[in-house]
């Protein structure tokens, strides 16, 4: 991997630009931002052992905003292959948490994340090995899954059905928070949190889950590469900062 030296006020990736090189910092800063009506609007600061621009290489969507170096900065350059098979060597459970966190990191920052992900792209998310030491629950419609402050035991992979995920508001009126069907996985962010639930999960109709437990959801996390569980674990730090 190239490694460069940046002097301070470099832009190093243009909102709106396709998807190219991330950059690991191992001296300096840089700041993440995006131009609003003319005016400046800092989304995050990173610093050494922080990688930058790599949203873009995860889902495939063009460049969401601006970095550029605020001090004199060492990068170590990705490049878009490097981190590619990276990603193909982490389990196909542990792809799609990152790729759900970027979504999710997206939309806290008011950034659409409709762009697919051609990693993901005809494959199950776990494999036939894995699926084999999964438990299989069935919720009836209207069956609460797990309530807001139950302990987390493990993630779920929609097989067939749909939840819905919810919080109550302190005048006791239900915040729907989003939907979730065959596919899709939840539950997961009380896991990397190492955390109770932070919502309630309710069957909107007939649903068959997947249960994936905790050591098993662990162990799939250990399995990626260094890279990637670094990456998962700086979203979630930065998702738990703007909740």
């Amino acid at each position: 991997m190239e490694e460069i030296n940046v002097g301070p006020g470099k832009l190093l990736i243009k909102e709106g630009d396709g998807s190219g090189d991330a950059f690991l910092i191992t001296s300096g800063r840089v700041e993440v931002f995006r131009a609003v009506n003319g005016t400046k609007h800092r989304l995050a600061t990173l610093g050494p052992g922080d990688i930058a621009g790599e949203m873009g290489l995860i889902d495939n969507a063009p460049r969401s905003a601006c970095i550029a170096t605020m001090e004199p900065t060492r990068l170590v350059v990705i490049s878009r292959e490097l981190f590619v098979k990276q990603l193909r060597t982490s389990p196909p459970l542990v792809r799609y948490v990152l790729h759900s966190l970027v979504r999710m990191l997206r939309s806290l920052n008011g950034i659409p994340a409709d762009h697919g992900d051609p990693l993901f792209a005809d494959e199950p998310i776990v494999s036939e090995r894995t699926h084999k030491l999964l438990r299989r629950d069935t919720f009836a419609p209207g069956r609460v899954i797990f309530r807001r402050g139950d302990v987390a035991h493990g993630a779920y992979l929609i097989q067939t059905g749909l939840v819905e995920i919810w919080r109550e508001t302190a005048d006791d009126q239900v915040q729907v928070l989003g939907r979730a069907g065959p596919g899709a996985v939840f539950g997961e962010m009380a896991l990397l949190r190492d955390a109770n639930r932070s919502a309630n999960v309710t069957a909107v109709e007939l649903t068959v889950c997947e249960v994936i437990q905790r050591h098993r959801f662990e162990e799939l996390l250990r399995t990626a590469p260094t890279l990637i569980r670094q990456l998962i674990a700086a979203y979630v730090q930065r998702i738990e900062r703007s909740a």
